[in-house]
């Protein structure tokens, strides 16, 4: 930019000013810069050469000079000239320009952000030139000789309270710079912009370079010794209420100021706060604005500014900052280095298998019977159900090297995966050859189960891969660990969505990281998401959690007690971000929701629906004999509640649905003329059929129709095809299998006078009844003619005749189409056609729905999934990551480290933590870390211990201290329970913890008739003379609990005042949870779908009216404890048990080594008499499930009196308080007296 393109002060330029040469010499460069050296005597230095000239009007000639004077600086550009004299000398015109004066500041950073850039490349930049080299030519003067920028200096507000309402400027709104011809910028910004002392001596320190005249724009009123934030203060007293308010939002922004330049450029300005020191100095643009009329006199720097985007800036700084931190990350990259090594470790144990392919036999639908051998019985434990064989053509290369290290077989696999990026660039059959190469080198088979020194297997296409080496598969753990170290790395090199989310993590909160971009602050509810999401008035907790969410500059954390609506706040959040986003813009996936495991996620968007859109769940859950519908379930309920409301609304398109529909039926039977299309084209024809006649003709065609064997017969072809022949097969569940197709066959009406049928049905029956038996050789070879004999009558023969159209349908088609409406209008037309897509397409429905879903779903491991990325556009071997504006985790707590950076690394705009991490904790292998330590790794097992969440928690708290911006939050009001238990709850887990809540609703709100008095908790105590806990693997059963728990719901569901109730059991015990299981299934049929019952992880997040809390734990001998592996139980050291029993725990040190051994000493003894009771967070789930009433069911003696009471009170203290409250209001009854 030359010197005459700058819009300035008229004041301050002179343009075509003629002038006259003193010398010959000639005009070369244009651009120069002007001095004074006498009385109309000047020099114009160029980049050639050195002019020197005299101004030819003497007026002009005294005002310039006045100009050079006041010591200002000039820059010139010769705007015409000849090199013929001209009356006394050669004359040429001038545009000259002063400035207030003139510094070196060299190279000078200028950060812009996101929203800067896009303002600037939607509004100035119109050729394809890039935004750096438009950014330059915008700012930079020249004179030939150096490059210069143009500034005023100040303190102004960027609060967004107070934005332009012209779009087309984004100026400052507390400055004017609007000052009087050649007034002193100092003299203009301290008028209008008082300042204090501190805020001078800082304003100097930001701007000064030892040169003398910068930092005098800040001279202020300041100076005389009285702080302008003192001024209002002062005046303040003796006005009116509202004043003050005015005031004190006075006083805010002014101490909310920053020191900021105003740079001026061709077409616009920028105003860019100053941030750093000395020469470590940097400028955020905080907005931009149009070209002014009045502008103030400037200052010109030499210099040239050098444009960044904010986040390439930021990952730099990022990136130096953490090169040089070992802190959280750095624990968490051990520790996944440490799971790879621990998984090699664990196939190698493996090895190789060996297997008999020749004697592999069918076993059930799509399951294969393979026998393996030479593995040794902790190899055989390692493979279990769910697992997955890896078959394959190479030996894999962690097998081949038994001395490779995780971090090794990573670089190589990586290695590899660069290189088969490469092979688009072969030739394309090449190419072609090796991307299937590479696609079938492996297979992986899940493992059923093991079964009588086999694998049962499930394949797809009943065949097993005829790749040579069999082994157990990493691939799933692979891809798990690949994810979670990507994000590291990602997040570690400042490459994340938000590039600061690193600094975050580790609690630093560096200049990079101000909230230099004002972003206009949002309320936390709207009127419409008010009356749509809250069911009662929203608490103040409530809509500060939802307005913290919103507003955080990065991160919110946002604890949750049981029962106070954390997922009522996450559904208003994600509402408020639609509400106020703009629809003009693509805003598929906007927001992620997210969770460690899919129940979480399901419960969380089981009822959000965001602009009527159904939720839906990216990516299935793995596991063997369970489909994952989530996804097709939301999406068919939402298209059947589409269809009735559209239907409803619009009773017209029915005809025109039903009239598309018999078309499409009918060509499709000219087509191909088969017994099936025209059965479908009759059924149809019939429901839309209103003449009596007609109808009595399609039900004779109907009836001279039948459909295809092979449909009806396909689920039976399943159970005749794992019917058991052999003697191994058949003591697994043959008995079971032949009953169940003798109850097919009845069911069907197979004709048993049939002496053939007659034979099978005797057979079967007696195949029934073998239950628990060996099956004779005899019995096992009438079983395999039986499934011979049916498998030969079920299975469909091939039909070879000519279809041939029937005049009769034809003829039906043309009378019912006359008869239904044709409609014309398009409206209807299309809304027909939409009806019709919802009904028969639902595979389109979900694409299209991908496309405009405001919320995406997914846990934290498939927010990486393949199904997601497609969704977002992302190619399947792209490098590419899906981002979020948003990204909200629930049960976050819940969630490792390491998965949950994740989706954190996703996350563009805010996170959103939404967890309690009193209840469950994360999950972590701690196998890993007591390896870690054996390697003589320095291991932080405070940090090992304590979820992401709470880790994150205190950073946030950490952060809030620095910039004074709220981003935590405790959800202080629980309504699921009844008050009673929710001060029970808040007493023994939370108020301890300074984090306490209160219940509000009334106990009437929580009443129930099922219970002996109206106390919300029972226990039906089980001594242990009434039956005796068993172990069951690692795993343990109480028969006599499960028993009476199973009597009691059956008693509840068929009674007046408890059939209308939900009931859920908890056990901290599988084999417990699958022995009630069972017995609820044989005992209540159907009717125990009703029930839930699951282990404490499977109930976070739930409630139910009732629950039943199994203890299972009971010792009829006296408590004693096992110090070392293998040792002999001792008698309990009470004194040191009791040792802090008395002490505040807040107070005690917990790094201090003696409470640690302590520490160690407590959870053997309390694992070893209580197991899974003794955590906290586990009972804190357990307690704070039910709505009305909690039932215990076990062993009260285990919780209080000698010995037991003493072990309780330290080890188990909340089910120690728990009994107390039971026998206090007298509601302990003796569990068999009460048995039915």
């Amino acid at each position: 930019m030359i010197i005459n393109e700058l819009a300035m002060n008229q004041d301050c330029c002179f343009a075509n000013i003629q002038c006259r040469r003193a010398t010959k010499q000639k005009i070369i460069a244009k651009n120069g810069r002007v001095t004074m050296h006498g009385d109309n005597r000047f020099k114009l230095i160029t980049k050639d050469n050195v002019i020197d000239f005299s101004i030819v009007d003497k007026n002009e000639s005294k005002l310039i000079m006045d100009f050079f004077n006041r010591n200002f600086f000039c820059l010139a550009v010769v705007t015409s000239y000849s090199e013929e004299p001209h009356g006394d000398g050669i004359v040429f015109f001038l545009h000259l320009s002063f400035f207030y004066n003139l510094q070196r500041w060299g190279k000078v950073p200028v950060i812009l952000s996101d929203e800067i850039k896009g303002t600037i490349e939607k509004k100035y930049i119109r050729a394809s030139i890039s935004l750096e080299s438009f950014l330059e030519d915008q700012f930079r003067i020249s004179d030939g000789i150096g490059s210069y920028f143009s500034y005023t200096s100040g303190k102004y507000y960027f609060g967004v309270d107070e934005q332009a309402e012209n779009d087309e400027s984004f100026s400052s709104n507390t400055e004017q710079e609007n000052g009087e011809s050649l007034t002193p910028v100092a003299e203009q910004e301290s008028a209008e912009v008082p300042i204090t002392d501190a805020e001078q001596e800082s304003a100097e320190a930001l701007t000064s370079k030892d040169e003398p005249g910068k930092g005098e724009a800040f001279i202020s009123d300041a100076e005389q010794g009285r702080s302008d934030t003192e001024v209002v203060a002062s005046e303040a007293a003796g006005t009116t209420d509202e004043e003050k308010v005015d005031r004190e939002e006075i006083i805010e922004k002014e101490t909310k100021k920053k020191n900021t330049l105003v740079i001026y450029g061709r077409e616009f300005y920028i105003y860019a706060s100053i941030h750093g020191e000395n020469l470590d100095e940097k400028l955020f643009v905080e907005k931009i604005g149009k070209r002014k009329q009045n502008i103030p006199m400037m200052r010109l720097a030499e210099g040239t500014l050098e444009f960044f985007d904010h986040n390439v800036f930021l990952s730099q700084k990022v990136k130096e900052t953490l090169d040089n931190t070992e802190g959280y990350l750095d624990l968490w990259n051990q520790y996944a280095e440490q799971e790879g090594n621990l998984l090699l470790e664990a196939v190698r144990k493996i090895g190789l298998i060996s297997v008999n392919r020749g004697k592999a036999t069918f076993d059930g639908n799509k399951m294969i019977h393979l026998p393996y051998s030479g593995l040794s019985k902790e190899a055989e434990n390692l493979i279990g159900k769910d697992t997955y064989l890896l078959f394959s053509d190479e030996i894999p290369l962690y097998l081949k090297d038994l001395e490779m290290s995780w971090s090794d077989y990573r670089a190589l696999t990586k290695a590899q995966d660069q290189l088969q990026d490469k092979t688009p660039n072969q030739a394309p059959n090449q190419a072609k050859d090796k991307a299937k190469h590479l696609k079938n080198k492996d297979v992986q088979v899940r493992v059923d189960k093991r079964k009588n020194g086999g694998f049962i297997l499930q394949i797809e296409d009943g065949e097993l891969p005829k790749q040579k080496y069999v082994s157990l598969s990493i691939v799933g753990d692979e891809k798990q660990i690949s994810r979670r170290e990507d994000a590291r790395k990602r997040i570690a090199e400042g490459k994340a969505a938000n590039p600061a989310l690193g600094l975050i993590l580790e609690g630093k909160l560096t200049e990079e990281l101000e909230n230099y971009s004002s972003r206009k602050k949002i309320d936390p509810l709207s009127s419409f998401v008010k009356d749509k999401i809250f069911k009662h008035d929203p608490t103040s907790t409530q809509k500060k959690a939802i307005d913290i969410a919103l507003n955080t500059p990065d991160i919110a954390i946002i604890q949750g007690p049981p029962g106070t609506g954390k997922t009522t706040v996450i559904t208003a959040i994600i509402e408020r971000l639609n509400e106020i986003c703009d629809k003009r813009e693509l805003v598929n996936g906007q927001v992620l929701i997210t969770s460690f495991q899919h129940d979480a996620v399901r419960n969380v968007i089981e009822r959000l629906q965001i602009n009527s859109l159904p939720t839906i769940k990216f990516g299935k859950q793995n596991r063997s004999g369970e489909e994952d519908l989530t996804r097709e379930q939301a999406i068919e309920e939402w298209c059947e509640d589409y269809i009735k409301k559209l239907s409803e609304k619009n009773p017209e398109l029915i005809e025109t649905e039903k009239r598309k529909r018999l078309t499409k039926l009918h060509n499709m039977y000219l087509i191909y003329p088969s017994d099936k299309n025209a059965l479908e084209f009759l059924h149809c024809a019939k429901d839309i059929n209103v003449d009596i006649e007609l109808d009595k003709k399609i039900s004779r065609l109907i009836e001279q129709r039948t459909v295809s064997e092979h449909e009806k017969t396909s689920d039976l072809l399943i159970l005749i095809r794992r019917l058991r022949t052999t003697k191994e097969g058949f003591i697994d569940d043959g008995a079971e299998t032949a009953d169940t197709l003798l109850q097919e066959l009845e069911e069907l009406g197979v004709n048993q006078n049939i002496p053939e049928n007659r034979n099978i049905f005797a057979i079967l029956d007696e195949a029934a009844l073998c239950y628990d038996k060996e099956p004779t050789e005899d019995l096992l070879s009438k079983l395999c003619d039986v499934k011979a004999y049916l498998l030969d009558k079920c299975i469909p023969k091939p039909s070879y005749k000519k279809e041939v159209v029937d005049e009769n349908i034809l003829e039906i088609y043309k009378i019912v189409n006359q008869s239904v409406k044709k409609h014309k209008d398009e409206k209807s037309a299309i809304l027909a056609e939409l009806l019709t897509e919802l009904r028969t397409n639902r595979s389109e429905v979900e694409r299209s729905l991908a496309h405009y879903l405001f919320v995406y779903a997914a846990t934290t491991q498939q927010s990486e999934g393949f199904e997601i990325k497609k969704a977002k556009g992302i190619k399947k071997n792209s490098d590419d990551h899906p981002t979020y504006e948003t990204v909200i985790v629930d049960e976050a707590a819940r969630v490792s480290p390491v998965d949950l950076m994740v989706p954190l690394a996703q996350a563009k705009r805010r996170i959103v933590l939404v967890g309690d991490h009193r209840q469950l904790p994360h999950i972590y292998d701690e196998e890993v870390f007591e390896s870690m330590k054996e390697n003589g790794e320095t291991v932080d097992m405070n940090n090992i211990k304590k979820s992401m969440f709470e880790y994150l928690l205190e950073k946030a708290r950490e952060l809030e201290k620095i910039d004074n911006i709220p981003r935590t939050i405790v959800l202080d009001a629980q309504y699921r329970m009844h008050p009673t238990l929710g001060e029970f709850v808040n007493d023994v887990f939370y108020k301890p913890n300074n984090e306490q809540f209160s219940s509000p609703l009334p106990a009437e709100s929580f009443q129930q008739y099922i219970s002996k008095k109206s106390f919300p908790v029972e226990w039906y105590d089980f001594p242990d003379q009434y039956g005796n806990e068993r172990k069951e693997g690692t795993s343990r059963v109480r028969d006599c609990e499960s028993d009476f728990i199973v009597e009691k719901i059956e008693d509840y569901l068929n009674s007046e005042e408890g059939k209308d109730l939900s009931y859920g059991v908890i056990s901290f015990y599988s084999e417990q949870v699958k022995n009630i299981k069972r017995k609820l299934n044989n005992r209540l049929g159907d009717a125990a779908q009703r029930v839930r019952v699951g282990s404490v992880d499977a109930f976070q997040g739930m409630e139910f009216d009732v629950i039943f809390l199994s203890v299972v734990r009971s010792n009829h001998r006296n408590p004693a404890v096992r110090l070392g592996r293998g040792s002999k139980p001792e008698a309990i050291d009470f004194d040191y048990l009791e040792r802090y029993k008395d002490e505040n725990k807040n107070l005690l040190d917990k790094t201090d080594e003696a409470y640690k051994e302590w520490e160690l000493y407590r959870d053997k003894v309390g694992l070893q008499n209580y197991g899974f009771l003794i955590s906290e967070n586990r009972l804190c789930v357990s307690l704070s499930r039910q709505k009305k009433l909690l039932i215990i069911v076990g062993n009260s003696e285990m919780f209080y009196g000698g010995e037991w009471g003493r072990i309780a009170e330290v080890c188990v203290p909340g089910m120690k308080k728990l009994y107390e409250l039971c026998k206090g209001e007298d509601v302990i009854y003796d569990g068999q007296s009460e048995s039915i």
